[in-house]
């Protein structure tokens, strides 16, 4: 069941409980339900009342700022929302938590949205108006001088983007959920656009309003050739953030050289206040989550912690849920205390300069210096020769930990017109507002490609002991192909003993972006070899003993990532797609092979919590 915590519940709360809202009967059930389930202290105070007020920025725009104090009180530290979601009372609710603990909450909606006004361009206008909003609010009578910057998603990439300009003094951290700061890699999978992240988001959040036909939309928006058009096509004009995400896919897009998006992705490195960071290993900002993590200056302050939570808090595949791991992207258990220590002074329950994990296979949060821990390499050749049969499953090749002594070729046919579709994985948000049309995220049960003959199947023996792989897994894959460019994407699933497979991480690479490290595309030649390298999603995931690691390659996973149309164009530009001849080298000291960060067993760690 999902968590009282997460945004569809809330949501739904909000559908059904207007009227009752209005004399506090919802807000006081959840207040109480949160302070239970997550066995925080007594409140301290009651609500006080709302009031807006218009704040100006710089360029005389102006945002509708609405502040809530707890009741009685004149002065207090307080905390900065700012929002570009029609879903106000879901972080109303969040403010009245924070007023109940005797802070403040100031709840702006952003520029181009909502109430305030200007024009709605995502993020880039956040650097410069959080900067504005910051130096209103530390001037306003009721500001104690302690100020924390909070937020979820994109609510967490207006905090960060405040905290990449000039930060008052009187700001003392920062809370961020499920974002981060260098969002390269979350944009552009090796120039393959994550459809159910970005292009639903877009469908979603077009201009001032939510489109509620966003399912509508989106399907428009995928079905359409060329792609850079598809905006025109399901709204009548083009969305010009979306066209310049396009265009940013590939090393050295516009994107990628606008000053707000350099200043956002160094702000770590450059960072004075401790900061709390929640990521979920089923969530597409992970990467973006960790690294912020990593280049933060003063970790050894701060604090993450990484669930098995997808971009709403829950968790996907019911199969695979870890039990004694409370929902929720808040975990106001974590947040709370982080809160009243750094805006009151009250002693932190937990040590900073850790990282707090539960991943899936996991009975609750581990403590850890840090994440990813120490890990040791264990690496498997992908073998033409036939794996033993998993009862429930279809033939698959082998995975082999040592490489075969003469060569093997697999081939496939791949049409872009007859994408493999996506079963699970981290990449996608479309599944939260969508209702029904995005892809479920998660370790989500896979069907077995069986009928599929551009799906290469590996199998590896069974576990002779629980393994956890920690961090990222590598595919390092000799391919050639019929095209001038095309891609190759690999899943791994864990395969039990009666065959179920669940989807562990997944990943993609191109010919002309064949690792993570190419700076500028690499011109490719049709029917010669190429390594590509494929980076997986960062995963914390327990094989357990019995259980068998299985690789599974094709050229697509739609519409989790786009459809590559084997040209050398941009596939968004492209109108005709060609069906390409797809080869995988096989054995020999340098052949394909998957590289896995096994985690040491020193490296176990305490119970966090």
């Amino acid at each position: 069941m999902r968590s009282i915590d997460s945004w569809l519940r809330v949501g739904l709360l909000l559908l059904l409980g207007f009227t009752l809202s209005a004399c506090g009967l919802v807000r006081n059930y959840i207040q109480e339900d949160r302070k239970s389930s997550h066995e925080l202290p007594a409140f301290t105070h009651q609500a006080g009342a709302w009031r807006t007020e218009q704040v100006r920025m710089r360029d005389g725009v102006e945002l509708s700022t609405r502040i809530l104090l707890p009741k009685g009180v004149e002065r207090a530290p307080v905390v900065l929302i700012r929002n570009p979601y029609d879903l106000r009372f879901v972080f109303e609710l969040s403010c009245d938590l924070f007023v109940r603990y005797g802070m403040g909450c100031v709840l702006q909606d952003v520029r181009g949205r909502l109430d305030s006004g200007g024009e709605w361009w995502p993020l880039m206008n956040e650097l410069a108006d959080g900067e504005d909003t910051l130096r209103w609010l530390v001037q306003q009578p009721f500001v104690d001088g302690r100020v924390a910057l909070y937020g979820m998603s994109y609510l967490g990439g207006t905090a960060l983007a405040a905290s990449a300009g000039q930060l008052p003094a009187e700001v003392k951290t920062i809370v961020v959920s499920v974002f981060g700061t260098d969002l390269r890699e979350v944009l552009s999978e090796r120039g393959l656009m994550p459809h159910e992240l970005l292009t639903a988001w877009a469908a979603y959040m077009p201009g001032r309003e939510a489109k509620r036909s966003a399912g509508s939309a989106y399907k428009k928006m995928l079905a359409h050739w060329p792609h850079l058009e598809a905006d025109v096509a399901s709204f009548g004009k083009p969305l010009p953030f979306y066209r310049e995400w396009l265009t940013s896919l590939e090393p050295g897009g516009p994107l990628w050289k606008r000053p707000e998006t350099e200043a956002l992705r160094q702000s770590p490195k450059h960072l004075g206040i401790p900061m709390l960071l929640v990521g979920g290993f089923d969530d597409p900002f992970l990467p973006a989550t960790l690294r912020t993590w990593e280049s933060l200056a003063t970790r050894e302050q701060s604090v993450i912690l990484v669930g098995p939570w997808n971009h709403l808090g829950t968790q996907g595949g019911a199969s695979a849920k870890v039990e004694g791991v409370k929902d929720g992207l808040e975990q106001w258990g974590t947040v709370i205390p982080w809160l009243r220590h750094t805006l009151q002074g009250v002693p932190l329950p937990y040590a900073t300069g850790r990282a707090h994990i539960a991943g899936h296979g996991d009975s609750g949060f581990r403590e850890l210096p840090t994440w990813p821990p120490a890990t040791q390499e264990q690496v498997l050749f992908l073998n033409a020769a036939q794996a033993a049969a998993a009862p429930g499953a279809c033939a698959s090749s082998s995975l082999m930990p040592e490489p075969a002594s003469t060569l093997a070729e697999l081939s496939y046919r791949y049409d872009p017109r007859q994408p493999w579709k996506s079963e699970g994985g981290a990449r996608g948000i479309a599944f939260a507002f969508l209702r029904g049309d995005g892809v479920e995220p998660g370790p989500v049960k896979q069907t077995w490609p069986c009928k599929r003959e551009d799906v290469l199947r590996f199998l590896g023996a069974e576990a002779v002991r629980d393994e956890r792989i920690a961090g990222r897994a590598r595919l390092r894959l000799r391919v050639r192909s019929s095209a001038e460019d095309t891609a190759f994407v690999a899943k791994l699933v864990d395969v039990d003993a009666r065959g179920r497979a669940l989807h562990v991480t997944d990943g993609a690479a191109t010919l002309r972006w064949p690792t993570a490290e190419t700076e500028t595309l690499v011109p490719y030649a049709p029917g010669t070899e190429r390594e590509v390298e494929i980076d997986f999603h960062p995963t914390s995931w327990v094989l357990a003993k019995g259980h068998r690691l299985g690789v599974w390659v094709s050229s697509s996973s739609h519409p989790m990532l786009s459809v590559h149309m084997n040209t050398a164009r941009p596939w968004y530009e492209e109108t005709t797609p060609v069906v390409a001849r797809q080869t995988v080298v096989l054995g020999g000291e340098g052949g394909s092979r998957l590289s896995l960060p096994l985690e040491l067993p020193a490296t176990a760690g305490s119970a966090a919590r």
